[in-house]
C-alpha cells in the first residue's frame, strides 16, 4: 500500500495552563497540495476506511437498536474509546492492529448504569493519566437545548470513570456524573460580554416553515493539556463572527472529588479562524505536539422561507493547531462530502483516526452512520 506521510515542522507545548507560541513563518513557504479524504477512496494519506456503524439500544430501558453515530475518538491501550451522541450509557471501544490497520468492529460496554445520569448528547471524550498510575476517562454531553428548544439536564451532564485493560478487555467503573450548568452558565455570561449571540437553528417538525430553534451552543471536543492541569474545549457552535471559540476550564478533578461542577473555572475563552467552522472534536497529539481539530459547518438558522434546508454543509476539515493564540490553526487535509465528528492519534504512531457521522435520522439519512478512516499524519512537509 502507497502511503504518503508528512513531516514535522514547528512543535508548540502548553505548559501550566499558558499558550506558549512558537515561532514560525510561513510568508515565503510555497503553496502545499491539501489532500481530499472521501468516502470508500484509499489515497494517501488515507491508509484505511472502515464502516463502524454498528447497531445497539441506546440506554438501560429501551430494546430498539440504533446504529452508532459517531461523536468523539480517544486511543487507549490498543483501542479506540468511541461516544456516539445517540448511545446515552455506553462507550464502545474498536481495536485496530497498527502493524496491519486492521479495524475491529466496535463493542458496546456500559458505563452508566442508573437512567437517572445518562449522557444524553454526548459529544467528547477524553483521557488523562492520574499521578497514583491510573487513567481516568471523561465525557461531556453537548450542554446544547434540545432540537425542541428544552434545556434537559441530562444534556449537562460531565461523566468521569476509571478505565482499565484486564486480561486483554476493556473495563470501566460506574462514571461518576455532575451537572455541569455552571459551565453553560459560565460561558453564556462571556459570550454576553462579548456580544456572541447563542445558536440558533432551523427545526421544522417544532418551529414551523419560517422558524428557528434556540440551542444556547454546543461543546464537540475535549482534551486536557499535556500538564493535564487544563481541559481545551471546543465549541461548535456558536461562532464568534466566522471563527470558532476554545474555551479553557480548571478545576476538573477537585470538582468530580466534591461531585459540585461550581468548582470548575472558565479560564480563558477566544477564537481561532477554522474557515467559518465550528469545532466537531480535538485531542493533544503527542507526536507532532500540537491539537487535532476536526472542523465542520452547521446548518445555522432558516434565513429565508425560500431557502432549502437543510443546506450542503459537508465542508468538513482537519487542521493542526499549536495551542497559540497568536497562531493561526493550519489545515492539513479536507473533506468535502463528508462529516467529520471525531479526531485522535493512535498512541505513538504515525496515523491519526478521523470519525464521520452520516447518519441522522432527523434528515433522513440512514444508509450509512459512522465511519472510521486511518490517515498517515507525522506533521508538515517543509
Amino acid at each position: 500500500m502507497n502511503r504518503q506521510a508528512f513531516m514535522v515542522v514547528g512543535l508548540a507545548a502548553m505548559c501550566a495552563g499558558t499558550f506558549i507560541a512558537s515561532a514560525q513563518d510561513e510568508s515565503t513557504a510555497p503553496p502545499r497540495r491539501i489532500p481530499e479524504v472521501h468516502f470508500a477512496q484509499i489515497d494517501p494519506p488515507v491508509v484505511a476506511q472502515k464502516d463502524i456503524g454498528i447497531h445497539c439500544v441506546t440506554s438501560n430501558s429501551v430494546t430498539v437498536e440504533k446504529p452508532l453515530e459517531c461523536a468523539g475518538f480517544i486511543w487507549y491501550q490498543g483501542r479506540l474509546l468511541i461516544i456516539s451522541d445517540r448511545h446515552e450509557h455506553v462507550i464502545f471501544t474498536s481495536a485496530i492492529d497498527i502493524d496491519t490497520l486492521k479495524i475491529a468492529a466496535p463493542l458496546p460496554h456500559v458505563v452508566v448504569p442508573n437512567e437517572q445520569y445518562l449522557l444524553q448528547d454526548g459529544e467528547s471524550i477524553t483521557l488523562r493519566e492520574h499521578k497514583d498510575g491510573s487513567t481516568y476517562a471523561y465525557v461531556m454531553c453537548s450542554l446544547s437545548n434540545d432540537r425542541g428548544e428544552q434545556s434537559l439536564p441530562m444534556r449537562r451532564h460531565f461523566a468521569r470513570m476509571k478505565v482499565n485493560m484486564i486480561n486483554g478487555q476493556f473495563v470501566a467503573e460506574r462514571a461518576r456524573v455532575i451537572n455541569a450548568s455552571s459551565i453553560r452558565e459560565s460561558l453564556h455570561k462571556h459570550f454576553d460580554q462579548l456580544g456572541i449571540k447563542p445558536y440558533r437553528t432551523y427545526y421544522e417538525a417544532f418551529t414551523g416553515p419560517e422558524k428557528n430553534t434556540y440551542r444556547w451552543g454546543n461543546i464537540e471536543g475535549i482534551t486536557f493539556t499535556p500538564d493535564g492541569k487544563s481541559l481545551v474545549c471546543g465549541l461548535r457552535n456558536p461562532l464568534a463572527g466566522s471563527k470558532a471559540m476554545i474555551a479553557v476550564l480548571q478545576g476538573i478533578d477537585e470538582a468530580f472529588e466534591a461531585e459540585d461542577a461550581s468548582l470548575i473555572k472558565v479560564t480563558d475563552l477566544f477564537p481561532i479562524d477554522l474557515g467559518d467552522r465550528g469545532v466537531s472534536d480535538l485531542s493533544w497529539d503527542p507526536v507532532t505536539r500540537g491539537y487535532l481539530i476536526a472542523a465542520a459547518k452547521s446548518n445555522g438558522p432558516k434565513l429565508d422561507k425560500d431557502q432549502p434546508f437543510p443546506p450542503n454543509t459537508l465542508d468538513s476539515a482537519l487542521f493542526w493547531w499549536s495551542g497559540s493564540k497568536k497562531e493561526k490553526p493550519r489545515l492539513f487535509a479536507v473533506a468535502p462530502d463528508m462529516k467529520l465528528e471525531a479526531i485522535c492519534r493512535l498512541g505513538s504512531s504515525r496515523f491519526i483516526a478521523v470519525g464521520a457521522d452520516e447518519g441522522d435520522e432527523s434528515e433522513g439519512r440512514l444508509a450509512r452512520q459512522s465511519t472510521l478512516t486511518i490517515l498517515d499524519f507525522t506533521g508538515f512537509e517543509r
